[in-house]
């Protein structure tokens, strides 16, 4: 457009926007493109001269001009320049590297620290974010003292911001206004998912305190969200509150999920294997508890001494027991994978060792050996 733009418009925009040089690049080249046409209009109506004193008596300097024009967008007056004579203290490339490098692993800390607070109901890495807080807050000491452009004047940054979208001059205009017509939608998300993780901790021991305090967190993000357009120095404030809402979402969507979808449990319609009841491992097979296992060779004859494994090669090891001599008890007497094992029957007996229930006999313990069925074993063909 600049070729259909008069030498005096041209000359007025340049100074306009060299006092706004202070603002991020996209930001005042959108201001320049805004006032353009308005410019060249009026160009047109004064003629097309090289001269921009008749621009100047109609709309003032250009410095005038562009505080006009940050006062109407929102943003902060423009910096005064420091007097020569001052001593004035300026930023060292060394505190720059450390403010953007801390802001980034805190920004990365607290996105996985609310990952892991949304998917398990409560945060871990107390000690890490205890140690991280003196350094994140000698780098918002930096930029609140010496502001952002050093900090965004590092290559690293510079190449940073380059590769994202929505940073660089040259993204077309719809796709900023895009994005930036999602950001208020975005400054609630921040506002609400803090507020979500501390209720999810509020049974937990101390929980309680983290839901005011980080109620004040999503608040305060609402409020510095939209300044950190215009006020850099918010950023980092707002891009760890936009980490812990990212990765607070993300959590909890898998959270959500596990409980909706849940692991998959097969029934095995012939389950069989060691489980354990009440601290005691038990054997079941078809969801009933075997007290003993007989095992036959093809003949038909019972197998004694027969020792049961897994398929991974770990004994089948259950408690064995015998009858207490005397008591009439059943004591536990180790654990062992052998079988078949005694069967023990419980009752009173006469003198001729019939069992006739109690009818005032001592209750007794017998051990009973052998197999108490017989096994048809089927053929094999051939």
């Amino acid at each position: 457009m600049s070729s259909t733009t008069p030498p005096a418009v041209r000359a007025y925009l340049a100074r306009v926007r060299t006092a706004l040089a202070d603002l991020p690049a996209g930001e005042v080249e959108e201001i320049i493109e805004d006032v353009r046409p308005h410019l060249v209009q009026i160009g047109a109506d004064l003629g097309d001269g090289a001269a921009i004193e008749p621009l100047v008596q109609r709309l003032g300097s250009p410095e005038d001009y562009a505080a006009e024009l940050r006062a109407a967008g929102g943003y902060p007056p423009a910096p005064p320049a420091p007097q020569a004579t001052e001593d004035v203290a300026r930023p060292s490339v060394l505190g720059a590297r450390f403010a953007a490098w801390t802001l980034l692993v805190v920004t990365v800390g607290a996105g996985i620290a609310a990952y892991v607070w949304g998917l398990e109901r409560f945060p871990d890495g107390l000690a890490v974010v205890l140690v991280l807080t003196p350094f994140f807050l000698a780098s918002v000491w930096y930029v609140a003292r010496f502001g952002t452009d050093s900090v965004f004047s590092l290559p690293e940054v510079r190449n940073l911001r380059s590769a994202l979208p929505g940073t660089e001059d040259g993204v077309p205009g719809r796709i900023r206004g895009y994005l930036r017509a999602l950001k208020p939608a975005w400054w609630l998300v921040c506002a609400v998912v803090p507020v979500v993780l501390g209720l999810l901790a509020f049974g937990s021991r101390g929980g309680w305190l983290l839901v005011p305090l980080l109620a004040v967190v999503g608040a305060l993000a609402l409020w510095a969200g939209p300044r950190s357009r215009t006020d850099r120095r918010w950023l980092w404030y707002i891009l760890p509150v936009s980490a812990v809402a990212a990765g607070g979402l993300l959590g909890l969507t898998g959270s959500v999920l596990d409980r909706v979808v849940g692991p998959q449990h097969y029934s095995d319609p012939y389950p069989a294997g060691a489980w354990t009841s009440n601290g005691t491992p038990v054997l079941r097979y078809g969801g009933e508890q075997l007290e003993n296992v007989y095992v036959f060779d093809a003949e038909g004859k019972p197998l004694t001494d027969v020792y049961l494994y897994a398929e991974d090669g770990s004994p089948i090891t259950l408690p064995r027991y015998a009858c207490e001599p005397g008591t009439g008890a059943e004591r536990k007497t180790g654990e062992d994978n052998r079988f078949p094992r005694p069967r023990l029957e419980h009752g009173a007996y006469d003198d001729a060792g019939v069992r006739n229930g109690y009818n005032g006999h001592i209750p007794e313990c017998r051990e009973l050996e052998g197999v108490p069925f017989t096994a048809a074993i089927p053929k094999q063909p051939g």
